[in-house]
C-alpha cells in the first residue's frame, strides 16, 4: 500500500513561512485516493526524492504544466513518476522517463481541502 502524504504541521508551515517550502494546488484526479484536486502541498525544493515520494516535475513537453506525481525509481534515463490513480493520469507510462533536470521538489506535507459536511450539520437559515 502507498503511504499518505502527511498533513502539514506547525514545522512544515514555519518553513514555508521563511520560504524553505513552496505551496502548489493539486489539480485532477490522478493522485487519489491519497491527494486530491484542489488539496494543497508544501514542497522541498532541497531534498533528493526517494523511490515512493510524491514530488512534482515539470511537464516534459507542456511548458508551464506540473506533474504531481509518485517516484517508483530512477535511473540513467530519469525518474519513473506514476499516479495512484492509473485510470486518471498521464505519467511515465505514456511520457516515459522524466529527467532529473525537471524536478521541482519533494512533496512533504499537504493541506487537505475540507470534507464536505453532511446536510444534517450545516447551518441552515
Amino acid at each position: 500500500m502507498l503511504p499518505p502524504l502527511a498533513a502539514a504541521g506547525l514545522q512544515d508551515l514555519l518553513l514555508f513561512f521563511c520560504g524553505r517550502r513552496q505551496l502548489l494546488k493539486v489539480q485532477g484526479e490522478s493522485m487519489l485516493p491519497h491527494l486530491g484536486s484542489e488539496d494543497r502541498i508544501l514542497v522541498n525544493q532541497r531534498r533528493r526524492p526517494q523511490p515512493g515520494d510524491v514530488v512534482v516535475a515539470w511537464h516534459p513537453s507542456k511548458p508551464g504544466v506540473r506533474l504531481v506525481k509518485r517516484m517508483h525509481g530512477m535511473d540513467a534515463n530519469g525518474m519513473t513518476l506514476l499516479g495512484d490513480n492509473p485510470s486518471a493520469s498521464t505519467d511515465s507510462r505514456q511520457l516515459g522517463p522524466i529527467p532529473l533536470a525537471l524536478l521541482i521538489g519533494v512533496a512533504t506535507s499537504c493541506l487537505r481541502k475540507s470534507q464536505p459536511t453532511s446536510s444534517a450539520t450545516k447551518w441552515h437559515p
